[in-house]
């Protein structure tokens, strides 16, 4: 069954994001992943969303391969090259099909 990672990331510091992208991203699409959707500035429809805050959607198919994508030695690098430099929330949703 497939899921979502939904993520809500304000940059502290943009230093970060090519070194990171560089290896985040190969990794996901080796892992199974695809970004669905990124935006800036979501459109706020009801409630409060975090202001400054960027929203990114990854397709995963199955918990397994994101855990395995989570978990490996190589997305480590790219976690310790954020670590300070963004403020990161991320959940993980189930499909609903």
């Amino acid at each position: 069954m497939s899921i979502y990672v939904v993520a809500n990331m304000k940059v502290l510091d943009p230093s970060f994001l090519e070194p990171y992208g560089a290896i985040a991203g190969p990794l996901v699409k080796q892992y199974g992943g695809e970004y669905v959707a990124m935006s800036a500035a979501p459109e706020i429809v009801e409630g409060d969303w975090p202001a400054g805050f960027q929203t990114i959607v990854l397709r995963w198919p199955s918990r397994e391969a994101f855990r395995a994508f989570w978990d490996s030695p190589e997305y480590a690098r790219a976690k310790e090259i954020r670590k300070g430099k963004v403020i990161l929330n991320n959940v993980i949703l189930e499909d609903a099909g």
